[in-house]
């Protein structure tokens, strides 16, 4: 079994980022990924009870560090970035991590996409996917970040907050 993680968009009271306004999902690649620097700086907007995340996914998909504490455990092939949020009004400075993965080609031939390429019903190949247990997906039209069963019960063990797990079809 499989899931979808992301960020839970019922929160309320969710920090807001003072440059970037964007509400598409964006990614990068391998090569784009060994040019970002070790470390980067963002800047939040929002109040002293503002909430952060674990799971930030727009607009490039983060973790916070205790999430990506445990996630390192399950895959090595991850590759991460720090990303420092610094919410200056109210001093407030959390350590995120941009998360790079495998693209897999792991769609089934079942999937299916709405005629303007976006993605309608996402059906993942479990031979396909092999051991991996974090990890992208070649071939859908938004950025996505898969977990394995073992990864998304142990993230639900754990008094995280902000993730939303959904199941994804596997044949």
């Amino acid at each position: 079994m499989y899931f979808e993680m992301e960020q839970d968009k019922r929160i309320n009271n969710c920090f807001r980022f003072r440059d970037i306004e964007s509400t598409t999902r964006g990614e990068f690649d391998i090569e784009e990924f060994e040019q970002i620097q070790e470390m980067s700086v963002l800047f939040t907007l929002g109040d002293k009870n503002s909430i952060y995340p674990d799971v930030v996914d727009t607009p490039i998909f983060m973790v916070s560090d205790t999430l990506k504490k445990l996630l390192s455990m399950y895959d090595s092939k991850v590759l991460y970035r720090r990303v420092m949020l610094n919410q200056i009004k109210e001093g407030i400075q959390k350590k995120y991590w941009i998360l790079l993965s495998d693209k897999l080609n792991c769609l089934d031939v079942s999937t299916e996409h709405y005629s303007n390429g976006w993605d309608k019903r996402i059906v993942l190949n479990r031979e396909m996917i092999g051991q991996r247990r974090i990890f992208k997906v070649n071939g859908v039209h938004t950025p996505r970040v898969f977990v394995n069963l073992e990864v998304s019960e142990s993230i639900l063990r754990r008094q995280f907050e902000g993730i939303t797990l959904r199941p994804v079809e596997v044949v």
